[in-house]
């Protein structure tokens, strides 16, 4: 009951996220960052919840009209849909985070083919430039994500913070001139990636509503290189420090509801940015600067996890 009560903030949190997300437009990412931080995360406890809740969120919003069906699945098609079932199940019996990690890869997988087969084929990006962005992507939020050990409690606030209004600033730059970035647009999003793995932070969704006077095929697919962006960072954190978030799921599954609830905010036409997000992610950092937070870590749940029944 102890660790109930625990966890519904981090519902809360979701699900309040969610209904700020649609009426202003701001990246969740944004908001539940500085709120883990004030609430005494340490940095390996932000991307450890962040990597998760962004593979989940992202998974929840791009696949909100699609169904997958075994019949049709790209890469284990019908009767193949066995061959990563009883790898799993293999796997689980020797090394069961293994286990996890390869069905998990196999969702992404196949998730991902269906969202890329679903986009309109003149509007289709080409295989080779999503794999070249997927892969750069990854190693990005790997290497921050391996980088965050060695940054300071004292600073690493402040930097996330940073990253937070670097973001930010960007996407107000960018919507105001639309017809900037061509040639760099789809890399510079999926350099982004290395903010996702060193501090949770991510606006995968901002690039298709920022609309350019140039083709950027790419847009569409931007989530989805999140994803397995963030993927990559929580085997990292997983693998090198042994954690994994259980209010992570717990906010991704309030995120998901509220997406259920109130749905996703929709960009202007014009491909300009929304000033209320601005205004949002911008009060977010300040009230974080404000507090100055200082970490003591959500020990407590591995406590509560670990200890024996009564």
């Amino acid at each position: 009951m102890e660790l109930l009560f625990l966890l519904l903030p981090f519902f809360l949190l979701g699900l309040a996220v969610a209904g700020i997300s649609r009426i202003s437009g701001v990246a969740m990412s944004m908001i539940i960052v500085p709120a883990l931080l004030i609430w005494g995360a340490t940095p390996l406890d932000v991307i450890s919840f962040m990597l998760l809740f962004v593979l989940y969120n992202n998974f929840t919003v791009a696949t909100q009209n699609v169904r997958l069906d075994f019949k049709s699945l790209t890469f284990f098609p019908k009767w193949k849909a066995l061959i990563p079932v009883l790898i799993t199940l293999a796997l689980t019996f020797t090394w069961p985070a293994a286990g996890v990690a390869f069905f998990i890869a196999c969702f992404i997988l196949e998730i991902s083919a269906v969202v890329y087969k679903g986009i309109p084929s003149a509007e289709r990006p080409a295989t080779s430039e999503v794999t070249t962005h997927i892969v750069l992507a990854s190693v990005l939020a790997a290497v921050g994500a391996l980088l965050v050990p060695f940054i300071s409690n004292d600073i690493y606030f402040g930097l996330a913070g940073l990253a937070i209004l670097v973001l930010t600033g960007f996407a107000w730059y960018a919507g105001e001139h639309r017809d900037a970035f061509r040639g760099t647009w789809g890399y510079i999003w999926t350099i982004f990636n290395f903010f996702l793995g060193a501090f949770g932070v991510e606006a995968s969704y901002y690039p298709s509503g920022l609309t350019r006077t140039f083709t950027s095929k790419l847009d569409s697919m931007i989530p989805i290189i999140t994803v397995v962006a963030g993927f990559a960072g929580i085997m990292v954190v997983f693998t090198t420090q042994e954690m994994f978030s259980i209010p992570a799921f717990v906010a991704a599954l309030g995120a998901a509801i509220g997406v259920r609830l109130f749905g996703v905010y929709e960009f202007s036409k014009r491909g300009s940015f929304s000033y209320l997000a601005i205004a949002v992610a911008v009060l977010a950092v300040i009230s974080l600067y404000l507090v100055s937070p200082v970490p003591f870590g959500f020990e407590q749940f591995n406590t509560l996890l670990e200890a024996p029944a009564q």
